[in-house]
């Protein structure tokens, strides 16, 4: 999962800057997945509280495999010149949705699962060592999807993820045991939206929300930023991106998998000194224009991400009872989605102003820029 979403954010720039598209494409592609996966994730987890977390889990390597293959097909038609480029930008994005749609069946399904098998006193360390599985996937997505062109093609390697992808889909519905009954009730978004206002669960979601949203504002830029700001050239800013994307999923991976278990932090303490270390690389990134100035402000915000996720997920299984451990974990996953979806108004401001009729003074205001 993590290393088939961190690649993304290297070949999907690559891919739109070779058939002379712009960044805008990408940001609303990004901005559709997100809208989904926010919307569906919460539908998913609810679910696998009635029908079961394997057979949800299964749900979403299946729709995480479709996607990936679709993509790979989809980049290399465009890279060969048979698809035209709008044409191509609109099956990104259909492929994409796939993921959003079926593919966030997995988070959920994943920290449902861990919620059912552990006490209170090992849960946040568990859930960190999940997001740290993902932050492993991470650190090697980005600098294999950069380097791939050069080994196979870009559509070889996901299309080798998607074998990984149905490999582990295989796996899990051979040897993965369910190991609590499925809740005998029929799953609702009336249940759903009341586990969202519960006054218990709210203040992680919020939490999550605000952290994701600055990942996503990070990860989404850092190749333009570099190409735009730090003037690089395309091929040397897709390795340099690759290289501190995997560095600072290295720092996420340490910090999950080894200093929470280490240090024993709860939930409250990862999320305040989680956005505390976010809050100082943003502004590290608004003041530098240099390469190690732009990769050391991604690093800061990296370590707060791997610190403050573990804190909204355990935080919220935590905080609600067995019977609602599903559709919390929707819940706490959705915040992802959302995260990458809110920030996105200033790119449809910045396509509007690029594209739509002019007012009657012949430019947009300042702001939609």
């Amino acid at each position: 999962m993590g290393a088939s979403n961190s690649m993304l954010f290297v070949i999907l720039p690559m891919v739109t800057r070779a058939m002379g598209t712009g960044e805008i494409y990408v940001g609303l592609i990004f901005a559709g997945s997100s809208l989904f996966y926010m919307g569906f994730s919460p539908f998913w987890g609810n679910l696998s509280d009635s029908k079961g977390r394997r057979p949800i889990l299964l749900v979403g390597l299946a729709g995480n495999t479709l996607s990936l293959t679709a993509i790979a097909l989809v980049a290399g038609s465009a890279l060969s010149g048979a698809l035209a480029p709008m044409v191509a930008m609109a099956l990104f994005a259909f492929s994409r949705m796939l993921y959003g749609s079926i593919g966030s069946a997995i988070q959920p399904a994943s920290q449902a699962y861990i919620a059912d098998r552990t006490g209170m006193h090992e849960r946040t360390r568990l859930m960190s060592a999940l997001t740290a599985g993902s932050g492993l996937g991470t650190a090697f997505g980005p600098p294999l999807a950069a380097w791939a062109g050069g080994l196979i093609s870009v559509e070889g390697f996901v299309l080798a993820l998607a074998g990984v992808s149905f490999a582990v889909f295989i796996m899990i519905a051979l040897a993965l045991p369910e190991h609590r009954a499925p809740t005998p009730r029929k799953p609702g978004s009336q249940h759903l939206w009341r586990l969202a206002r519960d006054p218990r669960l709210w203040p992680y979601l919020v939490v999550g929300v605000a952290g994701w949203t600055a990942q996503g504002v990070f990860l989404q830029t850092l190749l333009f930023y570099l190409l735009d700001k730090a003037h690089l050239a395309i091929e040397q800013a897709a390795l340099v991106s690759g290289s501190i994307l995997a560095g600072g999923a290295f720092l996420v991976f340490g910090a999950q998998f080894i200093l929470i278990p280490l240090l024993r932090l709860s939930p409250r303490v990862l999320m305040i000194t989680g956005m505390i270390l976010t809050g100082i690389g943003a502004l590290t990134m608004m003041l530098g224009a240099e390469v190690w100035s732009i990769g050391f402000a991604f690093l800061l915000t990296s370590m707060g991400t791997g610190l403050s996720r573990p804190g909204v997920v355990s935080g919220a299984s935590l905080s609600v009872e067995p019977r609602e451990q599903g559709g919390a974990a929707g819940l706490a996953t959705a915040t992802a989605g959302a995260g990458f979806f809110f920030w996105r108004p200033l790119p449809v401001l910045r396509f509007i102003s690029l594209y739509a009729p002019k007012p009657p003074m012949g430019r947009w205001p300042r702001w939609s820029y």
